[in-house]
């Protein structure tokens, strides 16, 4: 470890330890989604790459399989089996055990996160997904495609019974005192979302979730990820309070003016993507970001990764980035 976080634990410990303003979901918010009537079975085996697991849900109309594969190397892990396979064929296995399903908040791991980032800055509560990204999850992204193709009424009342059971949870949420910003977990981006997919599957469960938060004066998020640009109207109708991570160009095509410009209220979140981290020089650095940053607004910017800091990412270019943004202006203690 680099002397300046030698003994931090977690990410939280290191960024208090560097002064940096903390605005994350990367923590344990309480969510859960419990089996509550299938017994799904784990089979797990070890692999050179990591654990791969195998869970098997039983149902009185037949056996969903779901497969993760882990991988130690990127800490990461990949679906390589998604529970529904055709819906003609899973459909009533899967709506036995999605009934079956229940989702809880148990605030206190959250609220013990709040009071120890204190004046460090805000944690944001990740709470579930939206109901498109629930069929992405589910489905997988070409399953759920041709899932609203074939059957767009069951896809609609099947993210209606999802985000029926969820918003009781922003409610929640939205009332506690510990609470300033829930984030819904997503990766949207328009190839994923196309602005028809997005307005039925998408939008209205998130203009929701907008008016449950501000109406008690808080902000709604959603992550995202990649190109976005094709979106804005969308994001502009739902008047959602921001996007977490997103990406300007080459991975995206969304820059902090066109975001901010999306509606008067709307907070960018991002700028720091995997080819500033670890795949350019210092030099090259510096010189994108003395552009980069004398075009960024100064008003409604929250400037962090896009989306997750890339695992080869130097510590010295971590300490540079805030060094260059302090110097821009992006520290207020320091201002």
């Amino acid at each position: 470890m680099p002397a300046e976080i030698a003994g931090c634990q977690d990410y939280i410990a290191a960024s208090m330890a560097m002064g940096f303003d903390i605005f994350s979901r990367n923590h344990d918010g309480g969510y859960r989604e419990k089996d509550t009537g299938c017994n799904t079975e784990e089979q797990v085996e070890e692999l050179g790459i990591g654990r791969r697991t195998a869970y098997l849900t039983p149902t009185p109309y037949g056996t969903l399989r779901c497969v993760l594969q882990e991988q130690r190397a990127i800490t990461t892990v990949h679906v390589e089996e998604y529970p529904v396979k055709d819906w003609a064929t899973d459909g009533a296995a899967f709506r036995y055990a999605f009934e079956r399903t229940e989702f809880t908040w148990d605030e206190q791991p959250f609220v013990r996160t709040v009071q120890r980032i204190g004046n460090a800055g805000l944690a944001m509560l990740p709470l579930g997904g939206t109901p498109l990204k629930f069929l992405h999850q589910k489905f997988g992204l070409d399953g759920a495609c041709l899932f609203v193709a074939d059957y767009p009424d069951d896809a609609k009342a099947l993210c209606d019974d999802y985000w029926a059971r969820l918003r009781p949870l922003v409610v929640r949420a939205a009332e506690h005192p510990s609470v300033e910003v829930v984030i819904l977990m997503d990766n949207i981006d328009t190839p994923f979302y196309p602005p028809d997919l997005a307005r039925r599957y998408w939008a209205p469960y998130v203009a929701d979730a907008v008016d449950i938060m501000r109406a008690r004066g808080k902000y709604l998020f959603v992550h995202a990820c990649g190109k976005l640009a094709g979106l804005a109207e969308v994001f502009a109708e739902t008047r959602v309070s921001g996007l977490e991570g997103i990406s300007h160009a080459p991975l995206g095509d969304w820059g902090p003016a066109p975001a901010v410009a999306c509606h008067d209220r709307f907070v960018y979140f991002g700028g720091f993507t995997p080819m500033e981290q670890a795949f350019a020089d210092d030099s090259q650095v510096r010189e994108f970001y003395k552009k980069f940053l004398a075009a960024m607004p100064r008003k409604r910017v929250i400037f962090g990764t896009s989306c997750n800091t890339e695992i080869n990412t130097p510590w010295e270019r971590i300490l540079l980035m805030r060094d260059l943004v302090r110097a821009w202006g992006g520290c207020p203690a320091l201002a």
